[in-house]
């Protein structure tokens, strides 16, 4: 494995990745100890470069191109998409450049814990449109992570599977931040009303703490733009909704950086 894998794009989610497959290989624009051409090599090219929100769009202009260069080697690649992406991504670029090779493989990493999510994985999801790449990768992920629940699906549904979680959990925040707010007002106790909520079995374990890093809202690397993403691709009122009470809370009450 060490000499087939790499990762391209060598942040929070590209180090934990290599750290969990013993991968040694990595190239990004900061740091690098390979080319691109030298990643042509690898059967198993890690896609871990960020996908920022621009304009309420998911920015995936540096993975297109990056596949695109690395395609055009035309070597046997199977490119494993670890970045958040727009659903119908990897569809999109395989009819555009002509390739079958992609599986979306959506990291769920928390920022504090990322190398010990990596390593030790509640839950893999793998998505792919051709059913030959997509059993060789979770080949390679049921002889490393034996015991982590494995969902295999087509690529849009695993792409779709992390905006939903992210959404879901910066509803949580949102939630739980109205509730506060709501509870202060009548002269109640937020703290017992959020342990009740947390121990009952159809409540929720997380998102709930109010104050996070000295501020209040869903901030972060991920949840805010990924809300603005969903907001935005779906159409939806509700998530519209969401999105602009988190945005006030976090310009009413700011994260320390």
């Amino acid at each position: 494995m060490e000499d087939k894998a790499c990762v391209l794009g060598f942040g929070t989610v590209g180090q934990a990745t290599a750290l969990s497959f013993g991968i040694k290989k990595y190239y990004s624009r900061s740091k690098a100890n390979i080319t691109l051409e030298e990643a042509a090599n690898c059967r198993y090219i890690f896609i871990c470069l960020p996908t920022p929100t621009v304009n309420g769009k998911c920015f995936t202009d540096d993975i297109y191109e990056t596949i695109k260069t690395i395609a055009a080697f035309k070597k046997q690649n199977i490119f494993i998409i670890r970045s958040t992406v727009y659903p119908g991504f990897s569809r999109d670029i395989q009819k555009s450049l002509g390739i079958k090779t992609i599986v979306s493989n959506p990291e769920f990493l928390s920022e504090d814990t990322a190398n010990e999510d990596a390593k030790q994985p509640d839950l893999i999801v793998l998505g792919g449109d051709q059913d030959k790449y997509l059993k060789e990768v979770a080949g390679l992920y049921a002889g490393r992570f034996k015991y982590s629940p494995t969902y295999v699906t087509d690529s849009v549904t695993a792409e779709l599977i992390k905006y939903t979680l992210n959404a879901f959990f910066a509803t949580k925040v949102v939630f739980a931040n109205t509730i506060y707010d709501y509870t202060r007002s009548v002269g109640g106790n937020y703290e017992t009303v959020k342990t009740v909520l947390e121990k009952h079995p159809w409540g929720s374990k997380n998102h709930f703490r109010v104050f996070d890093k000295g501020g209040r809202g869903a901030g972060g690397k991920c949840l805010q733009k990924d809300l603005e993403s969903i907001m935005l691709e779906s159409n939806s009122a509700f998530f519209n909704a969401v999105k602009l009470i988190n945005e006030q809370l976090l310009k009413d009450y700011p994260k320390e950086r």
